[in-house]
Parts: C-alpha cells; structure tokens; sequence
C-alpha cells in the first residue's frame, strides 16, 4: 500500500483548471505540483460521506491529531499545508485519499447561485428577532466560529445582524460588518472582506426572516482537511460546514414557524374572546364592528380596513352584489375611498366570491387583471388585499376587507383567522338585531297586555241578577287580544244578550270588536226593533272597514215577566236550547235526550259585507228549565292532535248527558262541564281561536 497523502483540488468557475497538491502525510515538503488541464485530467472523488474507518487499521500511520466538529471525531494530519487561492478561482476545496486504481470522477462544481440560493424569495413579514429568547442562536454561531475557524454570524432579515448581548439584554443588533469583524476575531481568522458569503436562510411559509452566515475562507490549512482513511474520502470541512447550516437552519424554521402558528392560534382566540366578550356586554352593533375591525388590523398587520353591510332586509336569495352595501367601520382609508361607489373588481367578482364565505386574498391589487381601476389603487397606497364574507348560517351579512402598504402574502393561517373574526362579526350583527328585534317586541307586547286588559275591562265584570233567569258566560282569548266578546245590556225592565266574534286574531280583530260592541250599545238604547239595530250596526261597519273585515253576531232581548225572548242573529252559531220534558204528576219522568234539543234559526248575512242587508228576527217564549246555550266557532273548530273537530253535535251530547244526569245543574255548571270536555278533547293541542260561551237558565 502506497503512503496516505491529501490531495487539495481547486477548480476555477472561469477554467476548466486545477491546481493539485499533493503531500504524503508526515512529511514536510511538498512533493509534487501537477497542473490539470483538459489534456492531463486531475482524478476525482466522491463528495458527501465523512468516516472514521481509518481508526485502528494497522499499518504505517503517521501521527494524527483530534478536531471536534458537529458532535463527531474528524481525523487531521498535525503538518502544516498552506495553499493560498484567488477568490475568483476557488471554487470548490476537497480531499482525497488515492487508492491504486480508482477511478474518480470529475467533481461536480457547485451552482454560482448557490451561496444565495434563495436571494429570489420574498422577504416576510416576520424578523427573527420575534422568535429570540436568551440569544441562544446567537451563541450557537459563536461556537461554530471557534469550533471550525471560519467565521459564521446570524443575519437578521433587514436590519443587520444579531449577536449575543453584553449587558442586559441577552441579544442585541449590531451592522453587518461589525459582526463579520467579530465573528473573525473568534474564528482566529484574518479579516478578509472579499471573502465569499454563504446564508443559510431562515425561511418561514410567508417568507425569509433571517440567515445564518458564514465567509468562505479563502485559504485553507491541514487541521481543517479531514481523512477517512484508506480507500475513503477526503473532503473540505467548508462543504460539510454548508450542509450543517443548511439543516441547522432548517430545523430552526421549522421551530420557528411552528411558534408562529401557535402565536396564531392564540391571537385568534384571544380576538374572539373579546368579541364574544363584547357580545355578552353590549347590544351595539357599530361598536362591536369597530373592535373586531380593529382586532383583525392588529393580529394580521393590517394598515387600513372596512366592514360593510347589505341591508338588513335583503330578500331572501339575493346575490347582495347588486345592494348597495353601508360602511360600518373603517380605519386607513381616504373618504373618497369610502364613498366612491365602484366596485373594486369588473363584475364585483371579488365581492361575490367573498359573499359565498371564500377568504380571497390579492398580493398586488395595482396588478390584479379583476381590478378596475389600479390608478385608483396607487393614488390610496394600497398593495395587498385580503377579504371574506360575514357569514351567518350560510347567509351574507356584509364584508370584512384589509389592506396593506407594501407587498404581502397572507398564509393560510392568516386566512382562517380572518374567517373567524368574521364569522364571530356576523354572529354579533345578527344577535344586536335580533336583540332591537326582541326590543321592540317587548314594547309591542307591553302595549298589546295594556290593549288586553282594556278590552277585558269592556266584557261584564259579573252576570246580572235577573230573577228567574240565571246567566253564565266564559270567555277564553287564543292570544293575549281576542276577537270574541259577550255583552249583557239593560234595556229598561228587559235584558238584552249579545255575542259576536269578529274576523281574524290579535290586535286588528280586538279594534273591530270595540267597534262593533260601542255601535250596537248606541243604537240598541234607541232603537226597539233588534232588526233594525243589526241593520245599522251593519251599515256603519261596511262604512268603515275594508271588504275582509266582518263580524258575527247574535243579539236577543229577554223579558223576565213574561219570558219572551226576541232575537236575531248576522252569520252567527245557531244557539241550542234545551227543554227538559215535564215531569208527570206522580212517579218519575224520562230524562232529557237529543230530541229535546232546539236551535234559534232566525238569521242574517254577517255584519260589514253588505251594507243593504235585512235581519230579520224570531220570537220564542222560554219556559222553566229551560235552558239557552250561545256559542263562537271557537268551541266547534277547537280540534285534538289528529285535527279532528269537537262539532257542534259533540257539544249537544256533552250537555245532554249533563242535565240529564243533573237535572237542575246552573248556568256555571254547565259552562264548566263543556269547557272540561273540550280540555279533555284538544289534550295539549294550543287553541286556534277564541272561545266564547254563554249560558241561560230559566229557574
């Protein structure tokens, strides 16, 4: 085995040329200078593998010594080598060990580019400095120059470099020279400002935040050659120095973007935490759109913003582009800017596509083919443009866009926070009107219980007593305003009984009711005829209502002294009469049955159609243990949860069976009696309209 020799290559990026050098290891001088030129050729070596084979082998080995670099044993000849290179020349520096009869070959000469190999990327937003601590990184650099000799330093991304703090602080910022110059002093070596930079580069997903840095020395020396012995490689600590920054600094991104989107997360929650917060202590929608608008500039570095909304009314299935859209909040921007009313893209297609709950994000607006106007643009100093839909159970509520100043590319975490502060705007807009909403219900509903109890206060607080009559009446509002009412009105020595039911529920049909229930008090105290009485209660409603709004209405007048009941009725329920059969002069009679049912037919057109309308009226004299049942649709209609009605044949038999089981029951029996079976009939099932209900008994 021939003796073991290193062999250093350079390689021109100008010349396909090499100078080598070669020396036996041990030994002093140098032996032999060989010039390489395409005619004499240098043998090669392969390039990426380090190796202690060597350690322990037997034969001849020269004195060697211990260099500790990036955690493992690299084996050096202790004898001096120096060589001496022009910068424009060296290129690439590598070791060999020959063995007899290899073939090596040519090394493949590094890419100019590669020292700056991502000098065309774009610079973040971030700097390095948000990622430092106790300025470990920074020591780490230090280390590697007095471990390795050749100076490396940390660069920041725009303001110079960084190195560790002397006082204080554990880091501080210094130019790029000065920490060249120290980075020098600690490497040992000589100050030599032409030498070439490598930057391993700090990349996060928005961009380069930093480098690290290392000058490529232009000379090099034996303790930096490393040997892997026999038949192995030799190579050039620079290139695995390369390698180690490479990965160094890809681990250090790595960390640094994960701490990123951390910090992410945890402004998106704090953000939201304050709008819902927000949410819980205000009812001001204007404010809580400043705060998020606000809130989303902060987190996403923002230099201007607007939140706009659609009408608040807008059909339902409108696109909301051809809306015009009210600004809210806005910071940054010109009025001019917020009050021209072009659309920023041709079409508005950045505003539809943003409506649809897409986060669309523009790193140029000036450069943008959607944009309409890139003049417009410059002249309000916008670059980047972020925007997404308020977006509420899948409904637009209005937008949220962002601005920037200079370039910008808004990742993906960005993106999502930005859904987020949006979702929780629209959230916001919709509870704040729902809550004016509720607001304005409640003052609704406070005067509809006022409405209420006036027109409870327009229904007889009791029955009158007139002997031998006994009166009972019930009166049951499906809402808190009813249509239904029931009078009793004293006309001299008789008693006149009215019931009515007016078209429709809630407040419109109460108004009617008060009307039709003041017209016919008037005209009743002046007009004897009942049929005339209806007659111009009805002229006066056709005068004042509108063609779908009516009344029914039975009205009969009672003399207690003789018992004549004369009546007459508008469209209304027929009322039942029920006349037990005498009873015979000894023993016991038969008990009342369906046959003994009678209905008061005597009626006319309903009250408000036809204002030429005639009623005519009966006449029936009652007789003791009679008694009359008067009625709304409300009791028939009422239905159970099949829809099945209670009818007014049910109500026949309901109170058939009652006297017929209990003869002399009241007036208030009876009206209990048929209310419980109607409760049993509907079960839970919410009434759909007003129940009214009277009775007459003749003791």
């Amino acid at each position: 085995m021939g003796p073991l020799s290193a062999t250093v290559v350079f390689q021109s990026r100008r010349k396909r040329e090499s100078l080598k050098v070669t020396k036996p290891l041990g030994q002093s001088p140098v032996q032999s200078v060989t010039a390489n030129t395409p005619n004499n050729p240098a043998p090669n070596d392969s390039t990426t593998k380090f190796s202690n084979r060597t350690r322990g082998r037997g034969g001849a080995v020269p004195p060697r010594s211990f260099v500790p670099f990036a955690g493992r044993g690299v084996l050096t000849s202790p004898t001096s080598l120096s060589v001496r290179r022009d910068r424009a020349t060296a290129n690439s520096i590598r070791t060999s060990m020959p063995d007899a009869g290899a073939a090596h070959p040519e090394p493949a000469p590094r890419p100019a580019s590669e020292p700056l190999e991502v000098a065309s990327d774009a610079l973040s937003t971030h700097s390095v400095r948000e990622f430092l601590t106790d300025g470990s990184l920074a020591s780490v650099c230090d280390e590697l120059s007095r471990t390795t000799g050749v100076p490396i330093w940390l660069r920041d991304r725009d303001v110079g470099a960084i190195i560790p703090g002397r006082g204080a602080s554990p880091w501080e910022i210094v130019d790029e020279a000065a920490a060249r110059r120290r980075a020098g002093e600690l490497a040992g070596a000589s100050p030599n400002e032409e030498a070439e930079l490598f930057a391993a580069h700090l990349r996060l997903s928005s961009g380069i935040i930093g480098a690290i840095v290392m000058a490529v020395p232009t000379s090099v020396v034996d303790e930096r050659v490393v040997m892997t012995g026999e038949g192995g490689e030799l190579r050039v600590l620079i290139r695995s120095l390369e390698t180690a920054l490479r990965r160094l600094a890809s681990a250090i991104s790595e960390g640094c973007e994960a701490q990123l989107s951390l910090k992410s997360r945890v402004q998106e929650l704090g953000a939201l935490y304050r709008l819902s917060s927000l949410l819980v202590q205000t009812g001001d929608s204007d404010r809580v759109l400043t705060v998020a608008l606000d809130l989303a500039m902060q987190v996403l570095r923002a230099d201007a913003g607007s939140i706009a909304l659609l009408p608040e009314n807008m059909p339902q299935g409108a696109d909301g582009l051809s809306l015009p859209m009210d600004i809210r909040a806005a910071r940054g921007l010109s009025r001019e800017w917020i009050e021209d009313p072009r659309p920023l893209s041709t079409g508005g297609v950045l505003r539809a596509l943003a409506l649809e709950g897409e986060v669309i994000t523009v790193d140029d607006l000036a450069q943008d083919p959607r944009v309409v106007d890139p003049t417009r643009v410059r002249s309000e100093g916008l670059v980047s443009f972020i925007t997404t839909g308020l977006m509420y159970h899948g409904r637009p509520v209005g937008l949220i866009r962002l601005y920037t100043r200079t370039p910008r590319r808004f990742t993906r975490g960005e993106q999502g926070l930005l859904r987020s502060i949006a979702d929780q705007s629209a959230a916001s807009v919709v509870n704040a009107r729902l809550r004016i909403l509720r607001e304005q219900n409640e003052r609704v509903q406070r005067q509809v219980r006022l409405a209420a109890d006036v027109q409870r206060r327009m229904l007889p607080r009791s029955t009158p007593d007139v002997p031998p009559l006994e009166l009972a009446a019930r009166y049951v509002p499906s809402f808190e305003l009813g249509g239904d009412f029931y009078d009793f009105i004293r006309l001299d020595s008789n008693l006149g009984i009215v019931i009515g039911d007016v078209v429709g529920k809630g407040v419109a049909a109460a108004l009617l009711m008060s009307a039709v229930r003041a017209s016919l008090r008037a005209h009743a105290q002046d007009v004897y005829q009942i049929g005339e009485v209806l007659s111009r209660v009805n002229q006066a409603l056709v005068r004042d209502t509108l063609d779908n709004e009516f009344a029914t209405l039975w009205y009969g007048v009672i003399d207690p002294a003789t018992l004549r009941m004369t009546y007459c009725g508008a469209g209304h329920e027929w009322p039942m009469l029920f006349r037990p059969p005498p009873a015979p002069p000894t023993g016991s009679g038969r008990k009342i049955g369906l046959d003994d049912v009678l209905r008061l037919t005597a009626d006319g057109m309903a009250l408000g159609i036809d204002a030429a309308q005639k009623y005519p009226f009966g006449i029936f004299d009652l007789k003791r243990g009679d008694v009359v049942v008067i009625y709304t649709d409300g009791l028939t209609d009422a239905s159970d949860f099949n829809g099945k009605r209670f009818g007014g044949t049910r109500i026949k038999k309901t109170i058939v069976e009652l006297l017929a089981e209990e003869p002399q029951a009241s007036a208030q029996r009876v009206v209990d009696h048929v209310a419980w079976h109607i409760r049993q009939f509907c079960g839970m099932n919410t009434p759909t309209d007003d129940m009214t209900m009277v009775v007459l008994r003749v003791k």
